[in-house]
């Protein structure tokens, strides 16, 4: 069935309440119902036809969507400036002052109402949003010892961490959850006995990817006494033992990460050997647990810490890990360092 034109009048009335409907972000419906309302006999089906017309006229004009991080930094400006009681024209005028950006009002409008907002589920979008935290310190340290970051196909970023110690992973998930502002993230259980903890953000990914770049956790692992402590931790947590012979060592392939680590281990007044090497590139070994042969693609280096510093790493770092904090302890107490 062909749709009729509407007369010469009523278009100059269907365009005018589309132009002004458009700009105060009203649907079809809306528009329509107001037309209705105000006498105009016209059907609903040809106000949608007219108003996709406009709407994609409308997108063509507005070009690029503005990066959502300076939606965001506008959003948090908005809502600021909104709670000292400016008016939306105020708002605007400012924040085109500050930011170079002319926002309408319907936008402000929505943010100040919490109808819409910038973050779109994401709370955390990139690594510039990311606040130095003893949490996000524990995590770094996590991630650089065993876990690892992947990007998938289809755009999807993951941070993993795998692990047997049920203390530990609820560690990690905790300090995720108070880093993304989000609920942890719930173990699942693999073959071996493994306990898997994996999270889908863009911004850990970016900070965390391997090789890891010292310049950028530096930052947020030197922000303070604590965050470096948790650091530590969270690495021991992940690549640390307390063997048979009594020493507090941790490996990695990663030489300069180990000399990182003996850097804030040294500025909390820990002292440990140079890394020395235990594994050779090309090496093979058996996992008992897995039942696999292994061929060591890397070099494989080790730190452990002096016995003379021992009661001070007990004492300032610690493991989350109870089976390794025991050792410890017991170790310790052997040593008649420790009397618990």
């Amino acid at each position: 069935m062909v749709q009729r034109k509407p007369p010469l009048e009523v278009k100059e009335k269907l365009e005018e309440a589309l132009k002004t409907g458009v700009a105060k972000g009203y649907g079809y419906h809306r528009i329509w119902r107001i037309l209705k309302e105000s006498g105009v006999e016209i059907s609903e089906s040809t106000v949608k036809k007219y108003y996709h017309e406009i709407f994609r006229e409308g997108l063509k004009k507005r070009g690029p969507c503005l990066p959502r991080e300076l939606r965001i930094k506008l959003y948090d400006e908005v809502r600021r400036l909104r709670k000292k009681g400016l008016s939306y024209s105020m708002i605007i005028d400012e924040v085109c002052k500050s930011h170079g950006v002319r926002l309408k009002k319907s936008v402000i409008s929505y943010w100040c109402k919490d109808i819409h907002n910038p973050f779109n589920g994401i709370r955390i979008p990139s690594v510039e949003f990311l606040e130095p935290s003893p949490e996000l310190a524990y995590i770094i340290g996590v991630v650089a010892g065993d876990g690892w970051t992947v990007k998938k196909k289809n755009g999807i970023y993951e941070v993993v961490a795998e692990v047997k110690d049920e203390d530990f992973i609820e560690e990690f998930s905790r300090c995720l959850g108070k880093v993304l502002r989000r609920d942890p993230p719930r173990p699942r259980q693999k073959k071996y006995g493994m306990l898997v903890v994996s999270v889908k953000s863009k911004a850990p990914y970016e900070l965390l990817q391997k090789p890891i770049d010292i310049s950028r956790i530096a930052p947020f692992v030197e922000h303070c006494e604590e965050c470096m402590r948790r650091f530590i931790r969270g690495f021991f947590d992940s690549e640390g033992s307390v063997g048979g012979n009594k020493w507090i060592s941790c490996y990695n392939s990663n030489i300069q990460l180990l000399q990182y680590v003996r850097k804030i281990l040294n500025l909390l007044g820990i002292r440990t050997t140079e890394p020395k090497i235990y594994l050779r590139k090309g090496t093979t070994f058996f996992d008992r647990r897995k039942g696999k042969i292994y061929v060591v693609k890397k070099d494989a280096c080790y730190i452990y810490v002096r016995m003379s510093d021992a009661l001070r790493f007990y004492k300032l770092i610690g493991f989350i890990i109870q089976r390794k904090q025991k050792r410890l302890e017991n170790y310790l107490k052997k040593r008649g360092l420790l009397t618990i």
